[in-house]
């Protein structure tokens, strides 16, 4: 009966808060008065020039064309890439396979600025993924931890293969590189620690590693509680650890003050639609005006950036890749934003905390992918059945931290970061820059130094091959 009413309490404590911060955003952006502003010509012009540049299936982007994969689980994803799948270029055994894969409220276009480098297209294969629910790939019912990252896994190996990675019985002859930002990093790091076969090397920026945060998460919950305990205990002289109980869950408190909008994901459909698109797309509005930090955002950079999240519009559903493929049928293009409530998903349906429940053929792929019986990875030691700290990354992995991050804090998501990377693996700080890193100008071109560094062997310090183009960068963790 107590565990009920202390499930029944915590969901109306959440409850409260979505509907609280739903009612903050709304009056912060009433008072900022954008929240009752009609978008103008020029931004509407934009936003379907930017649509058109982004989606029209006939057209490309920077070096980089359409292409759609059909799994063999019938599932179809759409990404970019500046080479055919199956294609000669794509099969040269010497050019490294790059995966970016993009977090919320986005899709492959956050990649834009780094996937479009001439160094990179000249040197690698590179290919910038939507995600399930996503801009041009179809959704899931659910958005379990099962669901995408099964979907996730399966792509992978299908890119692997159609990039000249695996064939036959030959695998790993050259290098594969996932990128990935917020919510493509939250999973990725899923990956990296389940299944770490699939990447040579992994480049994380800012996404928590949910076993790290929650394991800081009860460490501090532990430590006040002794504290309050100790408080209480003696009463007379209670102050200095109720001060100290406090100091301790400050980055607590400031956490769930960053976090607000995941409570108000959690709330009904309708409530969340309205929250996420309300008030002329408000809240979508000032996060992309956020994303480029203190750089110029332009009105080509806000019908860009609103593009990117909302997808292909009825016009360019209507068009097609060189080949004859098209988008899905069943995304709502008639809907500004078709995908808000599948985007949402990943927040409700516990993407990246519940279990992955790997199916058998995952689990053959994987081992098939892992170069042996043994299931042991050259470069880092780490196998697909290897032990250690719970939830721990198993494969090589270089992870940015915008330190200006507006959405969560490094106290809770870096503290103890060392103790879950293996061999060869670093935390970079990146100290002027903030969460949207693939975006903001000085991070990006950090962000393109490491990929390149990537690609081309690993040469050098990679503290010191980022510390050339953005000279206060940090290595602040290293194994």
């Amino acid at each position: 009966m107590g565990t009920f009413i202390t499930k029944a309490v915590t969901r109306l404590a959440a409850f409260a808060y979505g509907l609280f911060t739903l009612f903050l955003y709304g009056y912060l952006a009433t008072r900022r008065g954008t929240f009752f502003k009609k978008r103008t010509e020029r931004q509407n012009l934009e936003l379907q020039l930017a649509r058109d540049r982004l989606w029209n299936l006939s057209k490309d982007y920077a070096g980089l064309s359409h292409y759609f994969i059909t799994l063999q689980s019938g599932f179809k994803f759409h990404f970019m890439s500046n080479a055919a799948p199956g294609s000669p270029s794509a099969l040269v055994s010497d050019r490294p396979l790059v995966i970016f894969i993009h977090g919320f409220p986005d899709s492959w276009a956050i990649w834009r600025h780094i996937a479009s480098s001439p160094s990179l297209q000249s040197s690698a294969n590179l290919v910038a993924i939507d995600l399930p629910g996503y801009g041009g790939s179809e959704s899931l019912e659910k958005y379990t931890a099962t669901a995408v990252l099964e979907k996730l896994t399966e792509l992978i190996i299908t890119l692997r293969a159609q990039y000249g990675v695996d064939e036959g019985t030959q695998t790993n002859k050259k290098r594969v590189i996932i990128v990935a930002h917020d919510w493509g990093c939250v999973l990725s790091m899923r990956l990296a620690a389940e299944a770490p076969s699939l990447a040579h090397r992994f480049i994380l920026s800012n996404g928590p590693l949910m076993s790290l945060a929650g394991s800081n998460v009860r460490r501090m919950l532990t430590s006040a509680s002794k504290m309050f305990n100790t408080a209480l205990a003696a009463p007379l002289s209670s102050r200095a650890p109720l001060l100290q109980a406090l100091r301790t869950l400050g980055p607590l408190f400031r956490q769930l003050k960053m976090s607000g909008y995941v409570f108000a994901m959690q709330l009904p459909p309708t409530l969340v639609t309205y929250f996420l698109t309300g008030g002329n797309y408000s809240l979508m509005a000032g996060i992309h005006k956020g994303s480029h930090g203190r750089g110029e955002f332009t009105p080509s950079d806000e019908g860009t950036s609103m593009a990117s999240s909302m997808g292909p519009s009825l016009a360019e559903s209507k068009t097609q890749t060189a080949n004859g493929d098209s988008y899905p049928a069943t995304i709502k293009y008639t809907h500004d934003f078709a995908n808000i409530l599948n985007m949402a998903g990943y927040y409700r349906d516990g993407a990246s905390i519940s279990r992955w429940r790997k199916s058998p053929q995952t689990v053959a792929n994987l081992h098939s992918i892992s170069g042996g019986p043994e299931l042991r990875r050259a470069n880092s030691g780490a196998g697909l059945l290897d032990e250690g700290t719970p939830g721990a990354l198993q494969a090589s992995s270089t992870v940015f931290w915008g330190k200006q991050d507006i959405a969560l804090n490094p106290q809770i998501c870096l503290d103890g970061m060392a103790d879950y990377l293996v061999a060869d693996s670093q935390v970079v700080m990146l100290t002027e820059s903030g969460h949207f890193t693939p975006i903001e100008q000085e991070s990006r071109v950090a962000l393109v130094k490491a990929v390149e560094w990537a690609v081309n062997g690993e040469k050098g310090d990679i503290g010191s091959v980022v510390q050339e183009c953005y000279p206060s960068a940090k290595v602040i963790a290293r194994r």
